[in-house]
């Protein structure tokens, strides 16, 4: 078989088996008297991946769920509620976030008392919607760039060490509330929503 020949057979009929990793999150809004609040959560400091971090319940879709149903599953276990007291409204557009790409849903719950997984949550806030509604976040830069290893072969590619990597800047999000700061990805989407209902 010539090169073309194992081209064609190799690649004629392929189909892409690239996904990227997808996580789904709810932005609870919680009824009181005469407003709303949107509920956080800090997760737990015995958590591997981003412990103390502020965040909306979410995570990782299972197998056979549709994004909805993920974001109905991951909220009532981790708040320990029942899926009837979940109300999604709405699907916000996608985000991505290294190499991650994040599915915001808007959800109102119903009858809650606070409760949430010790196993997951160190504990929860509330934020009202008028407080994000009248305070701007603080924004603040981050440059990220590129690093070789102390051996790499600076003699093989054009300049040298002197080589233009890319850079990539980012605008990182801080809302500050009380004693709680809500920063990074959640401020990204809590700022999506709050402009959202302007």
């Amino acid at each position: 078989m010539d090169l073309i020949d194992t081209i064609k057979n190799n690649w004629g009929d392929h189909q892409s088996h690239y996904r990227p990793k997808e996580s789904v999150v709810m932005i609870p809004l919680i009824k009181h008297d005469d407003y709303y609040s949107l509920l956080y959560e800090v997760r737990s400091y015995e958590l591997r991946h981003q412990p103390g971090d502020v965040c909306f319940p979410g995570g990782h879709r299972d197998e056979g769920e549709t994004r909805k149903q993920a974001c109905i599953r991951e909220v009532c276990e981790e708040l320990l509620i029942d899926k009837k007291q979940v109300h999604i409204l709405a699907q916000m557009d996608p985000i991505e976030a290294r190499g991650m790409v994040i599915y915001p849903f808007i959800g109102i719950i119903d009858d809650y008392h606070d409760t949430y997984s010790s196993d997951e949550v160190h504990h929860i806030f509330k934020v009202p919607v008028g407080f994000l509604l009248s305070n701007v976040p603080q924004k603040y830069s981050v440059t990220t760039t590129t690093v070789p290893e102390e051996h790499f072969p600076f003699e093989l590619i054009p300049g040298g060490k002197e080589y233009k990597w890319m850079t990539k800047t980012d605008n990182i999000l801080f809302y500050l509330f009380q004693e709680e700061v809500i920063w990074g990805i959640t401020a990204r989407i809590t700022y999506m929503f709050i402009q959202s209902i302007k």
